[in-house]
């Protein structure tokens, strides 16, 4: 178990990088049980989404050579209007309806995702500004870290979001310096005290403290603690730790190892110090791992 830098001052940009990835992005959700199956029906993948036009001709170019879309045929389903079966490379189907008057569900606020790998994504962009389209992210202050993104509309209005996540999605993200978080005396045994600023929890065992890191080992989600249940959990993809971080013995567990650890020193005055511009990697938890306070403080704390 080797300490690790986070990444203070790291500025990345998925366009710049030379070896973006084509795997595919798990992408969270909370999946589908054999537990809560007779409550829920368990559907794992939509079949086809369909969508009114006015110019099929043009919506077929425009979804094959902007979207990548592979064009299958036409009028080869039960619709009665003229249309055009298009597939993506995960299987499911897009069906472009042509009709006088259509409704515009980006009017409503509804609009239809595609999740891309990192190259798919930078040639997607690539080909939208060759295209004359604005590309620019006028929400990318409310995106999560890595995580890219443009909003386009086809010809009729339909808005799309092309998505992507890049390899610093991965990343530690930067840290606060030394927090300073009192004197061990104030602790009981059991307590879990978020620190929003250095985003780490500070959790007291018998065994000792430790600092566990908010960001969650899948995409940097953020992790917040449940104190009736005594867990923490990432509502991002359905992860759940115990007190000591490490993922919880729980069916469909979606944890995909220990939540990262920063270092704990004591300052003269028994001040409980954390680095969290330091990440400590780990694959599970044994007692070495808590920081124990000097013996004076041990004591005034029973």
């Amino acid at each position: 178990m080797s300490a690790q830098r986070a990444g203070r001052g790291v500025s990345m940009h998925l366009q710049d990088l030379p070896n973006a990835s084509d795997d595919a992005t798990f992408f969270g959700g909370h999946g589908s049980r054999p537990e809560d199956w007779g409550a829920h029906i368990p559907a794992e993948r939509f079949s086809h989404l369909a969508l009114g036009v006015t110019n099929l001709d043009r919506s077929e170019e425009w979804y094959r050579d902007v979207i990548g879309l592979d064009v299958v045929g036409r009028n080869l389903t039960a619709e009665p209007l003229p249309h055009s079966v298009l597939q993506m490379n995960t299987g499911q189907l897009m069906i472009l309806v042509q009709g006088r008057e259509i409704h515009i569900p980006g009017r409503s606020g509804v609009h239809h995702g595609f999740m891309l790998t990192p190259n798919q994504y930078r040639r997607a962009h690539d080909r939208l500004k060759e295209l004359g389209y604005d590309i620019g992210d006028e929400r990318q202050q409310y995106r999560a870290h890595g995580e890219y993104s443009i909003d386009i509309e086809d010809p009729d209005g339909h808005r799309y979001q092309l998505q992507t996540y890049g390899p610093e999605a991965n990343l530690p993200m930067p840290g606060a310096g030394i927090v300073d978080c009192g004197t061990p005396d104030t602790y009981r045994v059991g307590d879990v005290r978020a620190f929003k600023d250095g985003n780490f929890f500070l959790v007291r065992h018998h065994e000792g403290f430790l600092a566990l890191s908010r960001w969650c080992r899948h995409m940097n989600g953020t992790v917040i603690y449940q104190k009736a249940h005594w867990h923490f959990v990432c509502p991002f993809h359905d992860a759940t730790y115990d007190r000591r971080g490490v993922d919880a013995p729980f069916m469909g567990n979606r944890a995909q190892g220990p939540l990262h650890l920063h270092p704990i020193t004591f300052g003269p005055e028994g001040h409980i110090r954390v680095d969290t511009d330091t990440i400590i990697p780990r694959d599970g938890y044994d007692a070495s791992q808590a920081a124990q306070p000097p013996a004076a403080e041990l004591a005034a704390a029973r």
